[in-house]
């Protein structure tokens, strides 16, 4: 049987979260969008997704970029608990593995640099300038199923933002949802299960269900 795993980047797999909510939240407080709770509302969407939709005048839209820019070459990069043992699981069994990220070219140039390795290890990479429609749109998760060879119903999507996981959800795939960045209530629903740490995730049973779905 063919099986994928389609994994979110920041707060599955790397612990930055906790830093983009506070870039965003010093963005927001300099430049004011009225929207409640800001930091969460934008998680998992593209860096020109928010610009479009919050900062629609272009000197604004300017100075944020460049303060996003800028803070991202700041960025420190670590791994989430479990998230290399999972990924060399994975690698053990011979199964597909993409990563399905908002970030952008020049984010990604910064974690390539940051972690060598990392991103080459992944069967294939979807950033959020391959795609028109970023999540909750299920376009980048279905590209990611497209790329590694496996149907979206055979594939596993982990997340931890509720933009990733209603995209995950719309494409047709399995969804896992992580409680680290919002919390279980957040979570739980938009996933088919929902758990702490990727520490707790059992990959053979993970494609059992594929199997039987």
């Amino acid at each position: 049987m063919k099986a994928g795993f389609l994994f979110d980047l920041d707060g599955v797999l790397i612990d930055s979260e906790r830093r983009y909510t506070r870039i965003w939240a010093d963005i927001e407080h300099d430049f004011p969008t009225g929207v409640d709770d800001f930091p969460r509302v934008i998680k998992g969407m593209t860096l020109n997704d928010i610009l479009d939709r919050y900062f629609p005048s272009q000197e604004v839209r300017k100075a944020v970029e460049r303060r996003c820019l800028e803070a991202e070459r700041e960025l420190r990069f670590g791994y989430m608990p479990g998230a290399c043992e999972l990924l060399e699981t994975l690698h053990d069994r011979g199964v597909p593995v993409a990563l399905v990220t908002s970030s952008d070219g020049q984010k990604m140039r910064v974690l390539r640099a940051a972690l060598p390795g990392f991103v080459e290890s992944f069967t294939a990479v979807v950033d959020g300038d391959m795609v028109s429609r970023g999540k909750p749109d299920p376009e980048p998760y279905l590209t990611g199923a497209r790329l590694i060879g496996v149907p979206i119903e055979r594939c596993v999507v982990v997340e931890d933002a509720v933009n990733g996981l209603k995209a995950g959800l719309a494409s047709g795939a399995y969804v896992v949802g992580m409680t680290d960045t919002l919390g279980r209530a957040a979570v739980e629903p938009y996933a088919h299960e929902v758990h702490d740490s990727l520490e707790e995730l059992d990959a053979d049973r993970l494609l059992a269900v594929l199997e039987a779905r």
